[in-house]
């Protein structure tokens, strides 16, 4: 079984050896050893935990809701109901999440689409506030 030191987990997960240790100090790796020097020592299984804090936090599942998985994890069997649930509500989250985000991302098309128009007819950019200004004010004078 191949084993690594903070510095090796860190180097392999791209997490900052101060976020590994804080997950393992606040008990969301629970299965980690300890050589006779008092390091821990991670295991492939530890890494792959690392890599679900990682996925369950860059999806805005905070550090505490975290734990309290990790905990039923360790409880055993019994929890899978509970387990289940908080990853059902988590994949929910998620899918709004890249809803709004694909929103937001046909805006920001919009807008580049719109920029391209302009560049490529050398055309002024209608919603710029100082052009709206001047269409009102012809507008006005032409009254």
């Amino acid at each position: 079984m191949a084993t690594y030191s903070v510095q090796q987990v860190a180097n392999k997960t791209g997490l900052t050896t101060y976020t590994v240790r804080y997950y393992h100090d606040h008990g969301l790796l629970p299965f980690v050893q300890r050589d006779k020097n008092n390091n821990r020592v991670f295991s492939d299984s530890d890494i792959e935990w690392l890599e679900m804090i990682t996925c369950l936090r860059s999806t805005g599942m905070p550090i505490d809701q975290i734990k309290n998985y990790t905990d039923l994890v360790v409880e055993g069997e019994n929890t899978v109901p509970e387990r289940y649930q908080i990853m059902l509500n988590q994949q929910k989250r998620t899918v709004n999440e890249i809803k709004e985000l694909q929103q937001h991302l046909a805006t920001i098309k919009y807008k580049v689409d719109h920029y391209a128009e302009i560049m490529e007819n050398h055309e002024p950019d209608s919603f710029e506030p100082s052009n709206i200004r001047d269409k009102e004010n012809l507008k006005t004078e032409a009254k």
